[in-house]
């Protein structure tokens, strides 16, 4: 009974489908006939009622490609009708005016290849002037210093100003920042805060900060970031999630900012090696009694608001009775604090004395101060030592030239004869033995010390954190869990994030200035990823935002998302093998 059952179902699918398959076809559509210079046009290549491979997209010539293909699939039965669809769809941005066609896009069906027919677009000139208050909606760059010196810090802030509620927002273009060493920063102020421009109240919301630190004088340009918002289309309301919303497409561009860059002073001390900022000096010993057997130690702690890779170790003044070795950097460090870019150095001078006495150490380093323009000098406190001499004395010096007489005088000859009883003999015992096999014990082990030493510091910096990836995931996991006991949501969304975040762009090697979603997709799909995780990692991302810059209270998803999260980690390490 049972097997006549699933026999009829076949049947009845069968039938679908080849009832489908002869209604195949492959279309392309676009969401407007006309589009502004500035605005955005979205493309969709449709399969209908077959199964497609090997999809190639025309060549999007006078159009830039913001986003895509984004893929999607439906099979739906209505009447005993199968319908199946299968669609790629592009966001593209016109890059001037005209009439411009859209080429034909292909896919292999079977062992026929189906094409689109082409598509015709009208491209006007837009007529709002991005960045004006009397806008619904802008967006403006907005930095700390447009006067600035060479190496100084700037925090530059993209903010958004809106009158309407914004769902969500893509970055499409972004400057290349030349001149400048610029780094993002994740924590910073971004709650909404309402501000009136001209008569008007816009709540106002940062949605990136980057730190700049110009890297040579002149006039330096940042160039316009372009950015997509999405808005509620008229009519809609929102909803969770899972719902159906159409969004608005809504474009703004920010003005280019011009940074004028001053050159530093040249009135520079000794000790200055390029800091610019405002910096805390310390410094330590370790200990105040030495011989001329011992190392000294000493440390130049750095830690300020400056970018710790210009700094370097400062040549210090050391009395001529140390032997003084080239200073090494022990540790460097950068990291957000109070919204900003900070750093701290420590320096290590290793010194080595050559006669006893009494001396005094005193490094210095010096900094450049953008608040006050002028340089700045700590003199570390005095560290007395005192050496004694050590085990290793010098040998007495030979004078060339000078002849050493011989003494006159006959000393007392002593003529009696001390027998003492010979011991056993040390050819062959067991401390002949040891003396003799402990040397090579010694460099052998030195040579393999050495050898994993070097291997591991050839490990190029971005496999270290590829293969600690999960490690450093679950660690900042961590923190969204404590957030989550307390029940602090838009916390723990924000370490959700920034764990995702981490975690993909140490595994899939990817540089933080890169990442996007699709470049995520392209790079797990390279590594045969399943799609379906593919679209839960782009689920938890798109709830993070919706729950971080959308403004929307989804705490009660806040234990789900956090035990996906766990899961999605173990699945892509299950399928990426290193």
């Amino acid at each position: 009974m049972m097997a006549n059952w699933y026999t009829l179902v076949f049947i009845f699918l069968l039938s679908c489908t080849l009832q489908a398959q002869n209604n195949a076809a492959f279309v392309a559509t676009t969401d407007a006939k006309q589009v502004v210079t500035n605005g955005y046009l979205e493309v969709s290549f449709t399969l209908k009622n077959a199964k497609g491979t090997n999809f190639q997209p025309p060549d999007f010539a006078n159009f830039t490609v913001v986003s895509g293909p984004s893929r999607s699939s439906s099979t739906t039965i209505i009447n005993g009708q199968m319908s199946q669809e299968l669609s790629f769809v592009y966001t593209l941005q016109p890059q001037r005016t005209g009439r411009f066609t859209i080429g034909r896009a292909t896919i292999l069906v079977g062992n026929n290849r189906m094409m689109t027919d082409p598509v015709s677009v009208e491209v006007v000139e837009g007529t709002a002037a991005p960045g004006t208050s009397d806008q619904e909606v802008f967006i403006r760059a907005e930095v700390t210093a447009t006067d600035a010196w060479v190496g100084q810090q700037i925090v530059l802030d993209y903010k958004l100003y809106t009158t309407i509620q914004i769902e969500n927002y893509n970055i499409v273009d972004e400057s290349d920042y030349q001149g400048f060493y610029a780094q993002d920063i994740r924590r910073y102020d971004s709650r909404l805060v309402r501000e009136v421009v001209n008569g008007v109240q816009y709540v106002t919301k940062v949605i990136k900060r980057i730190a700049l630190f110009p890297q040579r004088a002149g006039q330096l340009t940042i160039d316009p970031l372009n950015v997509q918002l999405g808005a509620l289309a008229e009519g809609q309301r929102r909803g969770g999630f899972f719902f159906n919303r159409q969004l608005r497409r809504i474009p703004a561009l920010t003005e280019p900012i011009n940074i004028s860059v001053k050159p530093l002073p040249d009135n520079a001390p000794e000790s200055f090696t390029g800091a610019v900022g405002d910096f805390e000096i310390s410094s330590q010993i370790n200990r105040n009694t030495f011989s001329t057997d011992d190392a000294i130690s000493l440390k130049l702690m750095i830690k300020g608001n400056g970018d710790a890779k210009r700094i370097q170790p400062p040549v210090q003044e050391f009395p001529e009775a140390f032997e003084v070795y080239d200073p090494k950097t022990l540790r460097e460090n950068t990291y957000e604090s109070q919204g900003i870019l900070a750093g701290e150095k420590e320096i290590e001078y290793l010194l080595v004395p050559t006669e006893p006495g009494n001396f005094q150490l005193r490094p210095e380093f010096s900094w450049f101060d953008p608040d006050s323009a002028a340089y700045v000098t700590f003199l570390s406190p005095a560290f007395r030592v005192d050496i004694s001499q050590g085990s290793q004395r010098p040998s007495t010096p030979i004078t060339s030239g000078v002849e050493t007489e011989a003494p006159t005088d006959i000393r007392f000859i002593k003529n009696e004869t001390s027998v003492t009883q010979a011991g056993e003999a040390f050819l062959g015992s067991s401390g002949f033995w040891i003396l003799t096999i402990l040397p090579f014990i010694v460099v052998g082990g030195a040579a393999f010390w050495r050898r994993a030493n070097v291997q591991r510091s050839a490990l190029d910096p971005a496999v270290i954190r590829h293969r600690r990836a999960r490690k450093v995931a679950l660690k900042r996991l961590e923190t969204a869990k404590g957030h989550l006991q307390s029940g602090n949501s838009r916390d723990f969304y924000d370490a959700i994030e920034h764990a995702m975040d981490g975690y993909v762009c140490d595994k899939l090697r990817i540089p933080q200035s890169e990442l996007s979603r699709e470049v995520v997709r392209q790079r797990l799909e390279s590594l045969q990823v399943e799609e379906a995780r593919i679209e839960r990692f782009l689920k938890i991302k798109q709830n993070c935002e919706i729950a971080l810059y959308a403004g929307m209270d989804n705490s009660a998803a806040m234990q789900e998302t956090y035990d996906q999260t766990l899961a999605l980690i173990a699945d892509i390490e299950a399928s990426i093998k290193d």
